[in-house]
């Protein structure tokens, strides 16, 4: 997540005014909007540590048209407010045990609490707005291995279904106006900016998983001879030699597959449970079911787009490029992504995946496809494109059977028109991510193996902390085999970055 200001509100309390709340401007100096209501917290009590209840409430806006993975491409919320323990638990702190020496003491059941907020400022849109209590106090918004709830974090949002939610039922968030939008649907903000007040947010879901975290493992590759994990390259021809439901074995040895190993490598396990990083003892990546078409049930209709005959799985692997010259930087304009398919074991385990599988491992296997998505999040009117490599495997067998189906499935899932293509991959270095449907989520490479401007690099350390170089593994897409072929299929210009 890239550096966010927090910019909270002004509020008149002076001899009970009636002037309206303040709505700070853009940075472009532009009329802005805010939503207020009240956030209730309703789960565990939170920690006490040196005197203080520990953990604060983070309340993400995030527009429509890029919403977080798994269900969209955005990276950053538009805005985002923080509401601290203190005041979120006001009403109760005379409950919580306070340990008289200051060291951390959690207990005391399960609590209900209320306080308000605001989020802005907020350009003219649709928002949804989506949130967790951060219950043992290490989110850091500018750092990504920080970011993100873990385990024992309690989500939610501004909920239309708050209720089934908390039964077990997908969450539905509500889809809140900022502004005024004409008969096309376009918004736009008065020259006053605008104000949405009493929006409920719900905060009750217990996280039981910690983010995926991961390494690269082993590197499987029968077509380009990569075995290293630290050097990655495929070529922007890349080709499947096999692509037959018929030869299941043939199809998965096709493509080049990352074993993800479940925390940091072996010899980093000691350093990552040190500060800074503080990572999980005994880390696991769990597997189940992805409802891929977001209906908010699991069966049949959620399959990988190539066959129904391969359900889609979690955690989702997405390899999204960088921008140049920045290890820790997507391009946004446009986004090129390469979804990869989650496999359970290898492709005749996937296809016996069953419904309710929920289960905890060390490793996650993934198949990289030939394939990568070209998509500007920041227009949603602007069409994508996906770029297949080729139309065929080695064999002449089609990898899309029905081009045209696949389209209305991608247009339907993004909200807008996208096209299928034929073209060599965008080249360049791509960051690798696997998420879960609750939102939490892990990249490769981060902080944790970069160093930073400020950080001195040396053998294994970064300044004064350690590097790990595991959490530095990022792939590469580079020159093709056949240049001739990139040049009669070169990459769409629609895949050329602009930032």
């Amino acid at each position: 997540m890239s550096r966010l200001r927090l910019l909270p509100l002004a509020v008149c309390a002076v001899f009970g005014c009636d002037i309206d709340i303040f709505i700070p401007p853009l940075e472009s100096g532009r009329p802005a909007g805010v939503i207020t209501g009240s956030v209730t917290y309703s789960g565990p009590a939170p920690c006490t540590e040196s005197g203080r209840i520990v953990g604060t409430a983070v309340l993400l806006g995030f527009d429509v048209e890029a919403l977080p993975p798994p269900q969209g491409l955005g990276t950053t919320p538009v805005a985002l407010s923080v509401v601290s323990g203190e005041v979120l638990f006001a009403s109760v702190r005379d409950q919580l045990p306070f340990d008289p020496g200051g060291a951390r003491r959690c207990g005391g059941g399960d609590v209900t609490v209320t306080a308000s907020f605001s989020v802005s400022p907020l350009p003219a849109g649709a928002y949804q707005i989506r949130g967790f209590f951060d219950r043992d106090g290490d989110f850091a918004p500018t750092f990504s291995i920080f970011n993100l709830p873990t385990a024992g974090d309690v989500g939610g949002g501004a909920i239309a279904n708050a209720a089934d939610v908390l039964l077990g039922a997908a969450p539905r968030y509500q889809e809140i106006g900022v502004g005024e939008q004409d008969g096309d649907g376009r918004w736009s903000m008065p020259e006053v900016g605008a104000r949405v007040d009493g929006i409920p947010v719900t905060l009750g879901l217990v996280l039981p998983l910690e983010r995926p975290i991961f390494h690269v493992r082993q590197v499987l590759d029968e077509a380009f001879g990569n075995d290293d994990p630290y050097s990655i390259v495929i070529p922007s021809d890349y080709q499947l030699a096999v692509f037959d439901p018929a030869d299941p074995a043939a199809t998965e040895a096709s493509f080049v597959r990352l074993r993800l190993g479940a925390g940091v490598a072996a010899d980093e396990r000691a350093a990552a449970a040190e500060g800074p990083f503080l990572f999980p003892d005994t880390p696991t990546l769990t597997y189940a079911r992805f409802d891929e078409n977001g209906d908010g049930t699991i069966d049949a209709a959620d399959s990988i787009p190539e066959t129904s005959l391969v359900p889609s799985l979690q955690p989702v692997g997405i390899l999204s490029r960088l921008k140049e010259g920045s290890p820790l930087a997507t391009t946004a304009r446009p986004a090129a992504l390469l979804q990869a398919v989650t496999l359970l074991d290898g492709l005749l385990g996937t296809v016996a995946a069953p419904a309710d599988l929920r289960e905890a491992r060390d490793e996650v296997l993934l198949a990289l496809r030939p394939a990568v998505l070209c998509i500007d999040p920041s227009d949603p009117e602007k069409p994508g494109v996906l770029v297949n490599s080729h139309t065929e495997d080695g064999a002449g067998n089609l990898l899309v059977e029905d081009p045209a189906a696949l389209e209305a499935r991608l247009s339907a899932r993004f909200g807008r028109t996208i096209e299928v293509a034929t073209g060599c991959l965008p080249q360049g270095s791509y960051a690798v991510n696997l998420v879960y449907d609750t939102g939490q989520a892990w990249t490769l490479p981060n902080e944790a193996g970069v160093c930073a401007e400020s950080e001195a690099p040396g053998d294994g350390t970064c300044g004064t902390r350690a590097r790990l170089a595991s959490q530095g593994i990022l792939v590469q897409i580079g020159e093709p085999r056949d240049p001739g072929y990139c040049d009669e299929h070169p990459t769409p210009a629609a895949c050329a970055p602009a930032d």
